[in-house]
């Protein structure tokens, strides 16, 4: 009977195991900043749909940064499982004003003045890779886009999502409040089910990559 490769030889967790493990709170963070925001597609393209044109009045004053933040929230606790608290996030900037969250808001949403934290945004994407950042998923996420094209809604091929998106859907649908994501605005809701059903069909195939690591 073969024996069972020594403890260094054994497979290791999956990027997003190992995320899901941390426990402290500047892990949990830079872990969260560290995810790969502006090269997934699907999520640029959920962002985009939520902040509508450029311009645009937001009926409860939220900024395209804080709307943005909410929409990472949401996003990466589906993509990876791990519940981001959105104030305690936000205190934790502020407590390390030296860390530069991810720009991920398109330039012409932002104040001219703004211009300067773009290019530092863009600075620190380009610093080296610390230990555990090799946590986050890989940029070049597995998309199964054949079957995200085939699958429609309320289909017969249609695949089964994760319960937080119809809850949030229908939440959102509802006007009530989400939980765990606090005061989003209304700009989300201007065309959710497209923008939500778009992000199940990717969040499908993501599993389907997590499973191959």
């Amino acid at each position: 009977m073969a024996q069972p490769p020594p403890p260094h030889q054994q497979p290791t967790a999956s990027g997003a195991d190992r995320i899901r493990s941390l426990t402290d709170q500047d892990s949990i963070f830079q872990a969260f900043d560290s995810y790969p925001w502006s090269k997934d597609k699907a999520f640029l393209a959920g962002l985009s749909a939520i902040l509508g044109e450029p311009g645009s009045p937001n009926p409860q004053g939220g900024s395209p940064t804080d709307i943005a933040t909410h929409a990472r929230v949401f996003y990466y606790a589906q993509r990876i499982g791990v519940q981001i608290d959105f104030a305690q996030y936000q205190q934790w900037l502020a407590d390390h004003p030296d860390h530069k969250p991810p720009q991920v808001v398109p330039p012409e949403y932002l104040p001219a003045q703004d211009d300067a934290g773009d290019k530092a945004a863009g600075d620190a994407s380009s610093a080296p890779t610390l230990s555990w950042q090799q946590a986050a998923p890989k940029a070049d996420l597995y998309v199964d886009r054949s079957a995200a094209s085939q699958a429609s809604p309320g289909g017969a091929g249609e695949p089964s999502y994760p319960m937080g998106f119809a809850e949030m859907l229908k939440l959102l649908q509802e006007g009530k409040p989400i939980p765990g994501i606090r005061q989003i605005p209304n700009t989300v809701a201007r065309d959710p089910v497209r923008f939500y059903l778009h992000m199940m069909r990717q969040c499908s195939s993501y599993s389907y990559y997590l499973s191959r690591e």
